[in-house]
């Protein structure tokens, strides 16, 4: 089911915006992107390295010459691309899922208790790259 959402085809839209939403204001750019190009991103933050959703946003709807990326938005594509990599794990039997979601997200985030990993499992990927006591 995720891996489906996820490879269905979701172009990233820009749009100017007519009223205040969230941190973006009336007149700005605002990105919605796709589950795909925040997968992109994940992928490339090195190794050891840890990055914010606010660091994501900003640095999508730079790449996109937009002035800011849809909180919302990011939200739901962040979730399609972590639990369609989880199902791909399941499915293909791997040791740990090929996005290393857990640079991005942790248990203190909302969108952690929609996801269909348990906090264990979370904090286990955190140690393996980290060197995190959880």
């Amino acid at each position: 089911m995720w891996l489906e959402k996820f490879n269905k085809e979701k172009k990233e839209k820009i749009k100017r915006l007519t009223f205040n939403f969230a941190d973006i204001k009336k007149g700005q750019k605002m990105l919605v992107s796709s589950p795909k190009s925040i997968s992109n991103y994940i992928k490339k933050i090195p190794t050891g390295k840890k990055r914010t959703l606010i660091q994501m946003r900003d640095a999508l709807a730079k790449r996109a010459k937009a002035d800011k990326t849809c909180p919302v938005s990011t939200g739901i594509f962040l979730r399609i691309a972590v639990e369609a990599s989880i199902e791909e794990q399941k499915q293909q039997k791997l040791k740990k899922p090929r996005l290393p979601f857990w640079r991005i997200i942790d248990e203190n985030m909302p969108i952690f208790k929609k996801l269909s990993i348990s906090k264990s499992m979370l904090n286990k990927y955190k140690r393996s790259e980290f060197n995190e006591k959880n």
